[in-house]
């Protein structure tokens, strides 16, 4: 009964900006800021104001030639934000310019994207079962694994000191 009361005061806002629909939303850590990912080959990343009054203003991530089916927000920095799409790449984005920092050419269609807790790391997930750890600050590959069997999710621990990935292995 607890739980009905502490959904009894929300309300919803409707955001529209993509053409088509939309894979993934994330906050930034301060909670200023929602970034949306879509088939329509952008991101998204609408300023919302407190208790979401007023009219919400976005910024159009513009570079892929995919879709973005996930991306996530520097665990550090507001501002910073990662993109994996299925044109292969990785691509780090400003979310106050909208212009993208850097850029990873990987191996596959990329479905999953991590950051590490303290910002140094991205881990990301393809279509070919593989997993890609990029170093942030030059933005390359440190370390690539291909396994056997279907990777459905992967995430870090709070620490960052252990990994994590679901399989279809069950």
């Amino acid at each position: 009964m607890e739980e009905k009361i502490a959904f009894k005061n929300l309300h919803s806002r409707e955001y529209q900006g993509h053409k088509k629909k939309v894979h993934s939303v994330a906050w930034n850590c301060t909670g200023t800021k929602l970034a949306s990912g879509s088939v329509d080959q952008t991101a998204r990343v609408w300023h919302i104001e407190p208790h979401g009054h007023g009219k919400a203003k976005d910024i159009e991530l513009k570079g892929h030639t995919d879709s973005v089916d996930q991306l996530c927000w520097d665990p550090k920095h507001a501002d910073l934000i990662a993109t994996a799409s299925g044109d292969k790449t990785v691509r780090l984005w400003d979310a106050r310019s909208g212009k993208c920092s850097q850029q990873a050419e990987l191996s596959g269609e990329n479905i999953n994207i991590t950051y590490k807790p303290d910002g140094t790391h991205v881990a990301v997930g393809n279509r070919d079962d593989e997993l890609t750890i990029l170093d942030v600050r030059k933005f390359k590959p440190i370390h690539r694994r291909k396994f056997s069997y279907e990777v459905n999710e992967i995430a870090w621990n709070m620490t960052g000191d252990m990994f994590f990935l679901t399989t279809g292995n069950g």
